[in-house]
């Protein structure tokens, strides 16, 4: 199993699915009528569809590794996106 923290700025990784609590989060706040519900979960998919490849870019003050991503919106608008890599099960080294 990978362990994020050993990941460095500059090492590429696939995403593979997204994480659980991602899913569970998004059913939950769909369930509440939040706004803007499951972003994260629906925006990992669509960067998983669109190219799972990702460069670590930094590592906050608490080690957690972070990719950005550039996503092309439905309009053809690109979307600017910085997330968390905070479980262990949803990627592999690429």
């Amino acid at each position: 199993m990978p362990d994020r923290a050993q990941l460095k700025i500059g090492d590429r990784i696939r995403l593979l699915r997204v994480p659980q609590g991602d899913l569970e989060q998004r059913e939950r706040e769909l369930r509440e009528g939040a706004e803007d519900a499951g972003w994260t979960a629906d925006t990992i998919e669509r960067i998983i569809a669109q190219d799972p490849v990702v460069v670590i870019s930094f590592i906050d003050e608490h080690g957690l590794p972070w990719f950005e991503y550039e996503l092309k919106s439905a309009s053809g608008d690109t979307e600017h996106h910085a997330l968390a890599i905070m479980d262990e099960e949803s990627w592999c080294r690429a």
